[in-house]
């Protein structure tokens, strides 16, 4: 994997794990259906993808 691609793949990682921050943490306190569990697992999720999305954008040399 190139430069341009781990930073493309990083951006991407990032941009889902925003997603998955709307739909699991934010979206069931605005519609009052608050889940604790799909608020944990939510949480672990956007937690996995910001790391591996770092964990990409890290210098390889």
């Amino acid at each position: 994997m190139n430069e341009r691609q781990r930073a493309s793949a990083a951006n991407f990682l990032y941009d889902v794990a925003k997603g998955v921050a709307l739909i699991s943490l934010v979206s069931p306190w605005v519609t009052g259906q608050a889940s604790w569990v799909l608020i944990t697992l939510g949480a672990v999720w956007v937690a996995g993808l910001y790391l591996w999305a770092y964990w990409l954008e890290g210098d390889r040399r």
